[in-house]
């Protein structure tokens, strides 16, 4: 036996022991609560927004929002050293005084013309590597204070498989506990203190005849039966209505999905990820078969309600946030996946781009759609996109309109080939202002630390909401991950394609057999795990993360400085929004530190001076 798997047996001989030995003195001994801008680790007895911060004062969750808006925090459950048994929380909905109306409505989880209130215990990995520098940030100036231990990430609904994070849930005792009660050693020293974090998703009502003003409820801490704590919850609901459509673009690609869901059918697979995509105001599109095909009408033709929104109405299953509205963005050959075919020489990209061109202009026209022609290229493949772009723009017929799309950032070589460039790490802000100017588009992709948020596990909450903010103040509309759904290791290394244990190993992304990147590539977590039944969750659905979480919280901050600029003026949210965000983009030096705040505080301080100019 090696020393490794030694370890092992003795570590899971010791959590085994639990079951032998009764617990000294296991209890729930303080709860609070935080935003939705902050990870708290599991062991983090000292977290700086414990005693006050931003929705929290120490005995109330104060939350502000408009008409259809999620708002989203945290409770804290802390056990001491031998951890709790059957913890739960649940929330009162938050109700109107004079109207008695209730936000939330009065079935949780059911989406209603009041909203709906949805609850999560959050799900804890341990990092003991952090993420290296390399192409994920800058330099180790531009790291987080802290990138090891126990991280809270997945959300797991509370109908979950019990023992997996459905309710109520186990907090474990700390390491040294168990240690203890092995060597039988009672002792009545803390050793230290254990977080279990409960997320909810508060999401305010779509219908206007709600009253505007405040809301009152609260939200409940169980153990084992027990009433633990009842905290006041205080939502003011202001006049404003966040729009449906979103007025910026997050572009996730997701593919592979399928065989983790084996009782359900594609179509069925591809509308779950369409609709939990679209309820966190992103575009999940590149990993279906229509992005990845020559031009079929008929595929087009299946496809069209997602482009023109009726794929998500009441009548076809859809509820909440983005009712009615279509996805902003189609890639044709998604990451050049018919280049080589359907565009092999130039009469076939004639051809191919006018019915492309002509599909898109008559079914869709309000979509940005684009030809995927190549996945960072180098400057050995310059003159063959020159070539090809060429064919294209030479068309005199309707598909010399389609633009053409690579993940660069500008380069000259490729000035007059490209229309739309995607630069990862780093964009020259003039160059894209100057683009635009032109007619043409400068997006950004993937993590950028310290230019922008990092999309790794050990980031800070708010690296991904940071990004909806640079979008608004530097006036770049998409931002594009390459995955949301990487269940699987990447195929171009050593690792092949073996499924992953998402749930219990953080590295996702292996470079030449070297362990590389937490959790990259991993937004959304499968509820089923048919590879790893031990990690099954048994549920048909995707779940969340607290990162996909601050996606959307990023895209809702820049809807609210689009409605804050049409009352008191761009200059003056620019103004306000870089108290959070003094700089992004080309703006920062891609060797120093980063300049954005990492504190949920700050940008919840930002965003209500926001919400005052909508009052």
């Amino acid at each position: 036996m090696t020393t490794v798997r030694g370890k092992t047996v003795v570590f899971c001989a010791l959590l085994l022991s639990l079951l032998s030995f009764p617990r000294l003195r296991a209890a729930v001994v303080d709860v609070w609560a935080v935003g939705d801008g902050e990870k708290v680790f599991r062991y983090d007895a000292d977290h700086p927004s414990k005693k006050v911060n931003g929705i929290w004062d120490g005995s109330q969750i104060s939350l502000r929002g408009l008409y259809n808006e999620v708002l989203a925090f945290q409770v804290i459950v802390v056990a001491d050293s031998e951890g709790a048994a059957a913890v739960e929380i649940t929330v009162d909905a938050p109700r109107h005084k004079e109207s008695g109306r209730a936000v939330g409505g009065s079935t949780p989880g059911v989406y209603g013309p009041g909203g709906t209130i949805e609850v999560y215990s959050q799900h804890y990995i341990q990092v003991t590597t952090p993420t290296p520098p390399s192409w994920i940030y800058g330099s180790a100036a531009a790291a987080p204070a802290r990138m090891t231990g126990w991280i809270p990430d997945a959300l797991i609904p509370a109908d979950a498989k019990p023992g997996t994070g459905g309710f109520p849930v186990d907090i474990p005792p700390t390491l040294a506990s168990v240690s203890r009660r092995w060597n039988k050693i009672e002792s009545t020293a803390r050793a230290a203190l254990v977080n279990q974090g409960f997320w909810v998703d508060l999401h305010l009502p779509r219908d206007r005849s709600f009253p505007p003003g405040v809301y009152t409820g609260a939200v409940q801490v169980w153990e084992a039966g027990r009433l633990v704590k009842s905290i006041p919850c205080r939502v003011e609901l202001l006049p404003a209505y966040l729009p449906d459509e979103n007025h910026s673009t997050v572009w996730m690609f997701t593919e592979d999905a399928e065989e983790y869901f084996p009782g359900l059918t594609s179509s069925q697979v591809e509308k779950m990820i369409k609709f939990e995509s679209h309820r966190h105001r992103i575009d999940a599109v590149g990993g279906f078969p229509a992005h990845r095909s020559p031009f079929d009408q008929k595929m087009l033709e299946a496809y069209k309600p997602y482009l023109d929104g009726a794929a998500f109405t009441p009548g076809n299953g859809y509820r909440g946030p983005g009712e009615g509205v279509g996805e902003r963005l189609f890639p044709i050959g998604m990451y050049s996946a018919i280049t080589n075919t359907a565009f092999a020489d130039k009469e076939l990209a004639w051809r191919e781009s006018d019915r492309w061109v002509e599909w898109f202009e008559k079914n869709a026209p309000g979509v940005t759609y684009f030809w995927y022609v190549i996945d960072e290229p180098g400057e050995v493949q310059f003159p063959w996109i020159r070539e090809r772009a060429e064919w294209i723009h030479s068309n005199s017929g309707p598909g010399g309109r389609l633009p053409v799309f690579t993940t660069r950032a500008w380069v000259g070589e490729l000035a007059e080939a490209i229309d739309i460039w995607c630069g990862s790490h780093n964009v020259d802000i003039g160059k894209a202002a100057e683009l635009a100017r032109q007619g043409k588009k400068h997006w950004f992709y993937n993590g950028g630390r310290p230019n922008w948020g990092s999309t790794v596990l050990d980031m800070e909450a708010v690296d991904l909401r940071m990004i909806g903010w640079a979008k608004f103040i530097y006036g770049l509309d998409t931002w594009f991950y390459w995955h949301g759904t990487q269940w699987r290791h990447n195929f171009q290394f050593i690792k092949s394609r073996t499924h992953q244990r998402v749930f219990s190993y953080p590295v996702t992304f292996a470079s030449d057999g070297d362990d590389l990147c937490n959790g990259e590539g991993v937004i959304f977590y499968p509820g089923h795990m048919p590879f790893y039944p031990e990690e099954d969750r048994g549920l048909d659905r995707l779940l969340p993360s607290i990162r996909l979480k601050n996606i959307r919280r990023g895209q809702q901050d820049y809807e609210i400085m689009r409605l804050a600029a049409a009352r008191a003026g761009r200059d003056k949210v620019v103004e306000i929004a870089r108290q959070a965000v003094p700089a992004a983009f080309s703006d920062v030096d891609r060797k120093g530190a980063t300049p954005w705040s990492q504190r949920g505080d700050d940008y919840d301080r930002a965003r209500n001076e926001l919400l005052d100019l909508l009052k």
